[in-house]
């Protein structure tokens, strides 16, 4: 004979086991955009670039591995490095890992978001939306103003 407190433990048992069965699939990834703005399009030029801060507000790292968007015929991540001579040059970034806790910058000269065939030009006051993909996170879609460069 089960008493009402043996079943109440069971129930907890089963609640437990089922809440962690669930939570790996949704991961422990908090990823969060902020200050997320895109410069305007230079006349002439159907490129176009895009700055955010992001950060894992997680207990697990994640991996940021595309950019997704309908405004430009591709969309990739981007760092600026020194070369050898002394010069900065663009470089495609595959991955970023964002530690648990690690905050990034995308910035002019650093990380960026490069949109390579803007459809319509990025005029100031307008926004830009695009989706950020992850390896082991769900898509963040961020929206972001287009103001001019400081």
């Amino acid at each position: 004979m089960i008493h009402y407190g043996e079943k109440l433990v069971k129930v907890i048992r089963q609640l437990a086991l089922a809440a962690c069965l669930v939570l790996p699939l949704s991961g422990w990834a908090e990823v969060v955009v902020s200050d997320a703005w895109v410069k305007p399009t230079i006349p002439g030029t159907e490129n176009g670039a895009g700055y955010f801060v992001i950060e894992n507000q997680g207990t697990s790292a994640v991996t940021l591995v595309g950019v997704k968007t309908d405004v430009a015929r591709a969309s990739e991540v981007h760092q600026h490095v020194m070369n050898d001579e002394g010069m900065m040059r663009m470089r495609r970034v595959p991955e970023l890992t964002l530690a648990a806790g690690e905050q990034v910058t995308f910035q002019p000269g650093s990380y960026h978001v490069m949109f390579f065939g803007v459809k319509n030009p990025f005029k100031v006051g307008s926004s830009v939306a695009f989706q950020l993909q992850f390896a082991d996170a769900d898509a963040l879609d961020v929206v972001a103003e287009v103001r001019p460069l400081k």
